[in-house]
């Protein structure tokens, strides 16, 4: 045998278990669309009947566009503050830089379900927090949960708070691997804080940044828990995103053939968005 190939024996076992835990139901799911789903099972071979009625559907449209709003939206905010946290958190010193990483990342800690029922309950209409302190200071009554524009802006804001810790962590990492002597090379030649951060920093950081917007953006996209636990969809379908439509579909109109189809063709956009990862990850600085 050659002794070149002998250490793939070695990984065999466990390619073999991921091949067959990440890679089979994905294509049971993929022959699962194809057929008309009834009590659960498939029974008549309809082929691509299943992605016919989707892209007939005309809230499919409405969905996508809701989708690609809340995904944008969040991952340009969340990118945003994080790196301004991660500049601000990377010139602190000794223990109150290290205390403000923790109060950064403490939200990415929590479960996304108890952090999402945490906001939700702040603002019920009744009995809300956020309520109470309005009256009290004579302000008027906030219901951002009843409001269509308000709730979406308001299911983008605690995505943003959910995940600013991921983001915060990667960038900040990214600082730390900056040599400092970049920096001062640059101040000597009379570069100004700005020009030092344009010109090094983000150059430098754009590797991290690659890596976050991916991230982020798979993590928007496939979320069911934050907008089913927070608005349900509503107000109307005001929040209806692709994995609530999912959901919906699934386990609320019991159509498992859309909604497998509809699955499957999330999963294949998940899979261009990587490989525009990987293809981007090789840009050299």
């Amino acid at each position: 045998m050659d002794q070149r190939r002998f250490p793939l024996l070695y990984v065999l076992p466990a390619l073999a278990m991921m091949t067959l835990v990440l890679f089979s139901p994905v294509f049971y799911g993929f022959w699962f669309s194809l057929f008309r789903i009834q009590y659960g099972a498939p029974t008549n071979f309809i082929g691509l009947g299943n992605y016919a009625r989707l892209f007939t559907d005309p809230a499919m449209g409405a969905t996508l566009v809701r989708t690609i709003i809340f995904t944008l939206s969040s991952v340009a905010i969340t990118t945003a503050i994080a790196l301004c946290l991660a500049v601000w958190i990377n010139s602190l010193k000794g223990r109150f830089a290290f205390i403000a990483q923790m109060v950064v990342i403490l939200p990415w800690i929590i479960s996304t379900v108890v952090a999402t029922l945490l906001f939700r309950w702040v603002f019920l209409n009744d009995i809300g927090l956020a309520l109470s302190l309005a009256r009290a200071l004579g302000l008027p009554d906030l219901h951002p949960l009843n409001d269509p524009n308000g709730a979406m802006g308001f299911l983008i804001a605690v995505s943003v708070w959910k995940r600013i810790g991921y983001a915060l962590i990667v960038l900040l990492a990214g600082l730390k691997g900056i040599p400092e002597d970049f920096n001062e090379a640059a101040r000597i030649a009379g570069a100004s804080d700005w020009q030092i951060f344009t010109s090094i920093t983000l150059p430098l950081l754009k590797t991290p940044l690659l890596l976050v917007t991916i991230v982020l953006t798979l993590s928007n996209v496939n979320t069911v828990e934050t907008p089913l636990v927070l608005t349900g969809g509503g107000p109307g379908a005001s929040t209806r995103i692709l994995p609530m439509d999912v959901f919906d579909r699934a386990f609320i109109n019991y159509d498992l053939g859309s909604a497998t189809s509809l699955a499957v063709l999330m999963f294949a956009g998940n899979v261009l968005l990587v490989l525009a990862y990987v293809r981007l990850s090789k840009w050299k600085v």
